[in-house]
């Protein structure tokens, strides 16, 4: 088959919808439709060769002028007339070949699209990677995908058609396999066996041509561990066959989901590796359609993105439907958000968005401070509170600054820290501290136990690690919240026994997706801790982890905390002064400690019982007796 490089400029995307869809149109007559220039001179006998006959790359070369007229219509106008043939086409897709699909250039929009498909979407969204995958296959370099798994079906049509090279699927082979197998009994799932798989991949890498590529759906399905680690049959028996000798190395093009450990001996087979995560910021109008568009009273593509870019292009393309059917024309863009914060959370049973606000926080104007600076770098707004606890009122001249620029966002991000230790002793306030902080970022949060994460078996514990990180940045802007931090950062040893290689390969993983944030998401991690001293040193990095101290009240902080939970359990007090009797006897109590003296007090109220002065003194010596007891028993 000819091949023929052609670039079409802003005539691409129609292009290749004409060439999908009238493979009988002689060239001449498309190169009259669409003005394009050629790579390489044009052989005048190629002019009357039907299209679908001749190899047609669309390449993007220096500006020049067309050696066509120009097309007659616009782009978007060929867009929209073949958006509903194109939905009908994809659902009667051929399983062995291409399905013409469309990638339309990431470009500002002059006006929103009527329509969108998902095949679109994921081609909008990550079409600079696409490309780059394509490029790769062309010059005979094996790809490994990472992406969620509702992405493959059109990243590998997308990535191939971007290509020079035909598909080779591994159904092929299969249903051949299943065929004697099934005899009309069952389905090919439920006949073909993992092992009768990898044979089939087998027979495919026997036969593949040098203008092929083989595409491996669902590589993590074939070549995983055990829960002991070690690799099973049909794993070793996958590695055996992508590695069997042949005259040449055939082309790869396989996909794992990121949750899921490939060995790596199977990874090493392949010379690309590309991870695809979230989206970017410059995609986000590209796919929202017009009667989306006009949900927002004021369409904010930056207030969206923060909310959605750990999503990836369908999962986005399903808030957005939901956002559509469950809101008017016009409606409040914080209105909007919110639904799709709680779409998000509707899909993750691990995440909630959290109601604590930083005026229920009694004291640490200092902390307090320095956590609003990190907030500020982070999302672009301060909280609405000066660390006092007053309400923060914007000056004019904050109502004056206008959208951020790329430029300046960038320059803002490198200085945000990555994530906070809070140390100090218990009861202090840091749980509390985490989730203002998620709700002044509008971020949903992941309460973890530390000690939870670690697990017998090699690699499991890294992989919930993995999957933590994961589900964060699905539903960014996050926080993670890790308790007792101390048991998955413990300072790392050289000691050969298995507690420490497990506890070794926890750090070294938490180093890895600390330093693998995308610069757009907005992802903070917290950890807490009483024994800063055993943390490994490397957390520790101020590019990494900031250390914060939080440790117990003084009399001006214990007097904000005692008068926030008067007013949370609706509490009269007898006397004015109480408020200073309370703080000068609670000289060395805790945040919870406190709570408990009014949390009791109003226990009485309930029982109708009259609140003295007395009453408060009780629960305190109550309360000092209930310590003094516990720690009287840690010392035995």
């Amino acid at each position: 088959m000819q091949q023929l490089r052609l670039d079409f400029g802003d005539n691409r995307l129609a292009a290749q919808l004409t060439m999908s869809r009238e493979p009988d149109l002689p060239l001449n007559d498309f190169l009259a439709r669409f003005p394009a220039r050629p790579a390489e001179p044009i052989p005048p006998s190629w002019m009357a060769v039907p299209i679908g006959s001749l190899h047609i790359t669309p390449v993007s070369l220096a500006s020049a002028q067309a050696e066509t007229p120009p097309a007659a219509r616009h782009l978007r106008q060929v867009l929209d007339q073949v958006h509903t043939e194109e939905n009908a086409q994809e659902s009667v897709a051929h399983t062995n070949g291409i399905t013409p699909q469309s990638i339309a250039p990431a470009v500002v929009n002059e006006h929103w699209v009527t329509t969108l498909t998902d095949s679109e979407a994921v081609g909008r969204a990550y079409a600079q990677e696409i490309a780059k995958i394509g490029r790769y296959l062309s010059n005979d370099l094996s790809v490994l995908v990472l992406c969620d798994k509702v992405l493959v079906e059109h990243l590998y049509r997308h990535a191939v058609k971007h290509s020079n090279k035909r598909p080779l699927l591994e159904v092929d082979a299969i249903t051949q396999a299943a065929e004697p197998a099934a005899n009309g009994l069952g389905s090919q799932s439920d006949t073909v066996t993992a092992a009768a798989r990898v044979a089939a991949i087998g027979r495919l890498l026997t036969t593949i041509k040098v203008d092929q590529v083989l595409v491996l759906r669902h590589l993590d399905m074939l070549a995983g561990t055990t829960t002991a680690g070690s690799l099973t049959t049909e794993a070793r028996m996958l590695t055996e066959v992508l590695y069997r000798s042949h005259d040449w190395m055939p082309t790869l093009l396989a996909f794992s989901d990121p949750s899921l450990v490939l060995p790596r001996v199977i990874t090493d087979r392949f010379a690309i590796h590309v991870e695809l995560a979230g989206l970017s910021h410059n995609t986000i109008n590209d796919l929202v359609t017009q009667a989306e568009h006009d949900r927002f009273e004021r369409f904010d593509s930056d207030a969206l993105f923060k909310n959605v870019s750990g999503l990836n292009a369908i999962q986005f393309r399903n808030a957005m439907r939901y956002l559509h059917a469950s809101s008017q024309p016009g409606s409040p863009t914080p209105q909007l958000l919110q639904l799709i914060r709680e779409f998000k959370r509707g899909n993750s049973e691990e995440i909630e968005i959290p109601e604590t606000t930083f005026d229920e926080i009694g004291g640490y104007a200092t902390v307090k401070q320095e956590l609003f600076e990190a907030i500020e770098l982070i999302t672009g707004r301060r909280p609405p509170f000066y660390a006092d606890g007053r309400p923060y009122t914007l000056r004019s001249a904050d109502r004056e600054i206008g959208a951020e620029s790329t430029a300046a966002r960038t320059r803002r991000r490198k200085l945000a820290p990555h994530g906070f230790i809070f140390y100090g002793p218990p009861g202090t306030g840091k749980t509390l501290f985490a989730k203002a902080i998620a709700n002044a970022m509008n971020a949903t949060i992941q309460m973890v136990s530390g000690p939870e994460i670690m697990d017998m078996w090699v690699g499991k514990s890294e992989s919930n690690l993995r999957h933590i990180f994961a589900v964060a940045r699905r539903n960014a802007p996050a926080v993670i919240f890790f308790d007792e931090f101390d048991s998955i950062a413990m300072r790392r040893s050289d000691s050969p026994d298995g507690g420490n290689r497990t506890s070794n390969a926890v750090v070294a993983q938490l180093l890895t997706e600390l330093d693998g944030f995308h610069t757009d998401q907005d992802i903070l991690v917290i950890g807490t801790t009483n024994r800063l001293d055993i943390i490994d040193e490397a957390l520790l990095r101020p590019s990494r982890f900031q250390p914060i101290q939080i440790d117990l009240p003084d009399s001006a902080a214990r007097r904000q905390i005692a008068a926030i939970h008067a007013r949370a359990f609706e509490l009269d007090l007898p006397e004015k002064q109480l408020l200073d009797v309370i703080v000068e006897q609670t000289e060395g109590f805790n945040g919870d400690e406190l709570r408990a003296i009014f949390q009791q007090v109003a226990r009485e109220v309930r029982r109708q019982q009259t609140i003295t002065t007395a009453t408060f003194l009780n629960q305190i010596d109550l309360i000092r007796h209930r310590r003094e007891e516990h720690q009287h028993s840690h010392e035995r």
